[in-house]
């Protein structure tokens, strides 16, 4: 009976037993990694029993060393996927003002496609009837759209440059004027929308930041004709 429980142990057959309680304890944990981790050990563990037979068993080896490969590939892919992600100043200026919503790996990715524009005083952005190419929000400095006469809209931070409809290909309907130095991030649409195409839950939170940008500015002009037409009615020096 000693020699049976020494044998379990100590012996070949013990290198079997501690393999199968590492992928016991693999099996139990909940952590994708710690489980790869403890699967890669486990297979490493068995490899002397299948060598080390009166007729070295090259079959399971041979499959045991394609599992550790697979698991190392994912593990060290995990491990770079759970790395803290470090955004550059105006990478981090723009995700703060525009990109909250998105997570920060998706934003990492969407920002790689940006090019980034400074603009100064004066300088035309956007001219009325100008096919719109890319889309481009502001990051920091002072814009306005002219609507027509002189009917303007203060843009801030944040927001898109121009109209939402021109993003469906249409000629812009307003001038789009810097009033001071401005930040702009750009994306080409025509690459904006394949890189979308096959992240659906980025093209919405995407569709959705658009929404709200168009329901903002909307209530902005609202607000903006309500003072227009209050104001002649006020008594000169009165409120």
């Amino acid at each position: 009976m000693y020699e049976v429980i020494e044998n379990q142990v100590l012996g070949i057959d013990g290198w079997v037993n501690v393999s199968n309680i590492v992928f016991l304890v693999a099996f139990s944990t909940r952590d994708v990694l710690v489980l790869r981790i403890l699967a890669l050990v486990g297979e490493g563990l068995i490899l002397p029993y299948y060598y080390l037979q009166a007729e070295t068993l090259w079959q399971p080896i041979f499959w045991s060393l394609a599992f550790m490969a697979v698991n190392a590939v994912r593990i060290v892919a995990t491990v770079l996927e759970r790395r803290p992600v470090i955004l550059s100043e105006k990478e981090e200026q723009l995700y703060r003002v525009a990109f909250s919503s998105v997570d920060k790996r998706e934003f990492l990715k969407l920002a790689s496609l940006a090019r980034w524009v400074d603009c100064s005083a004066g300088e035309v952005i956007l001219k009325k009837g100008q096919p719109v190419c890319d889309a481009i929000v502001l990051i920091s400095g002072e814009m306005e759209a002219i609507l027509g006469g002189k009917s303007r809209m203060a843009l801030r931070p944040g927001q898109l440059v121009g109209d939402g409809s021109a993003y469906s290909g249409l000629a812009s309907p307003v001038d789009i004027v810097a009033r001071s130095r401005a930040s702009l991030a750009k994306w080409d649409l025509r690459h904006l929308t394949e890189f979308t195409d096959s992240r659906p839950v980025l093209r919405a939170k995407l569709l959705n930041i658009v929404s709200a940008d168009l329901a903002g500015k909307l209530t902005a002009a609202v607000s903006g004709l309500a003072v227009e037409n209050i104001a002649p009615a006020l008594p000169e020096g009165g409120a």
